[in-house]
């Protein structure tokens, strides 16, 4: 019994003793912790709001490169942004059809296959084509006939042998034959007849030297005269249609160097010309078209594609309070600037912006002239607090 009882007492002795060492070694460990971490440094490093301002170490303002500048009354050139979509330049597209009902027997050129002017890209039989080129034919021989009709009566006149009544009429016959084969001439030519060399096949050709953008046409098929079979663009040109708001329309001008970046590469640019300032406001949009001429001879921009332009425009600069573009960022959809009110306290105020050019931004109102505001280091000091 007494033996159980030393065993006990020894265990928990034992036990005790761990207990105390690892309390030790987690108060020694927390102490140290304390000590190596530096003030403004790990967990007091982040930026906090007092009240509307925001407080931040100088640890911070060093790690996220915090840099100011002066609010100041600089020259501002405006430059416009605004969306857009390239699209062919029309005077270098062309939408081809059969003009008539025929089934395609023959395909030579497929979507994406570059063609020159007058290249034949399909051909077409016809019944109702063979009937006009038959009818034409048919002409030819009748014009024929009273041709020789005429040459011979008139000889026969001249000669005294025949009356001249009947040299007039064998004459009139030949300007009524002429007349019929002219006729008929034309009906082929208006159904797209006429150059395939077999009688009854329309030869579908290329008006333009281009590309094959669109090909609806499968051999076998059967066509009518409203199908559009093929689309040829000539791409080294495009167009890039965009509507610019009543307000700054005034300030574009024919001649308005623009940059255009794809949406899918920002930063790649490629430069166009205003070609045309709309003379109309949309009632509903309240935006007038501009017409940009884009040189795609590299074929770095599609059809159809959207894009952002920069209209540099040739308005004459103004003088205006600004700041730089790095300063601006949106908190709730509205411009907002961090202004400096002491070494490491910032106000986030709302201001309202003009025109800008590539560098700097006009200010209505919000700022003076003198204010101090945070621009290199903004979007690390806007995250840690809207986060």
């Amino acid at each position: 019994m007494k033996s159980l009882e030393a065993r006990t007492t020894r265990i928990a002795i034992t036990l005790g003793a761990i207990v105390v060492v690892f309390v030790a070694g987690v108060v020694l460990r927390a102490s140290t912790s304390e000590k190596d971490v530096a003030p403004g440094e790990g967990a007091n490093d982040a930026p906090v709001l007092d009240g509307e301002n925001i407080r931040f170490s100088d640890a911070f303002a060093k790690r996220a490169g915090l840099t100011d500048e002066e609010v100041s009354v600089e020259l501002v050139s405006p430059v416009i942004a605004v969306n857009g979509t390239m699209t062919f330049d029309p005077r270098q597209f062309v939408m081809l059809g059969a003009r008539i009902s025929g089934r395609v027997r023959k395909l030579t050129r497929v979507q994406g296959d570059t063609v020159k002017q007058g290249e034949l890209l399909a051909e077409i039989e016809s019944a109702e084509l063979g009937r006009a080129e038959s009818q034409v034919l048919a002409a030819r021989a009748k014009e024929k006939v009273a041709e020789a009709d005429m040459k011979r009566e008139r000889h026969l006149a001249d000669a005294d042998i025949s009356p001249e009544r009947d040299a007039e009429v064998a004459h009139a016959n030949y300007e009524a034959a002429r007349a019929e084969r002219m006729a008929a001439e034309q009906a082929v030519a208006a159904l797209g007849g006429g150059d395939s060399g077999h009688i009854g096949v329309l030869a579908v050709r290329s008006p333009i030297a281009g590309r094959v953008v669109t090909a609806k046409a499968a051999r076998g098929q059967v066509v009518e005269p409203s199908d559009t079979m093929f689309e040829v663009a000539d791409l080294s040109t495009l167009w890039l249609e965009l509507h610019i708001f009543e307000r700054d329309i005034a300030k574009v001008r024919v001649g308005d160097e623009v940059s255009i970046s794809p949406m899918n590469d920002d930063h790649r640019a490629i430069v166009g010309k205003v070609d045309h300032v709309g003379d109309v406001v949309d009632a509903q949009s309240r935006t007038a078209e501009v017409r940009v001429i884009v040189d795609n001879s590299k074929a770095s921009l599609r059809p159809g594609e959207s894009v952002v332009a920069r209209i540099q425009t040739t308005s004459p600069a103004t003088r205006s309070l600004s700041v730089s573009k790095r300063a601006i960022t949106r908190v709730d959809g509205q411009p907002t600037v961090f202004v400096l009110l002491d070494k490491n306290v910032v106000e986030p105020r709302v201001i309202e912006i003009g025109a800008s050019d590539p560098e700097r931004v006009a200010v209505k109102s919000g700022l003076k002239e003198g204010d101090r505001v945070v621009v290199g280091g903004m979007f690390a000091l806007k995250s840690e607090i809207y986060r």
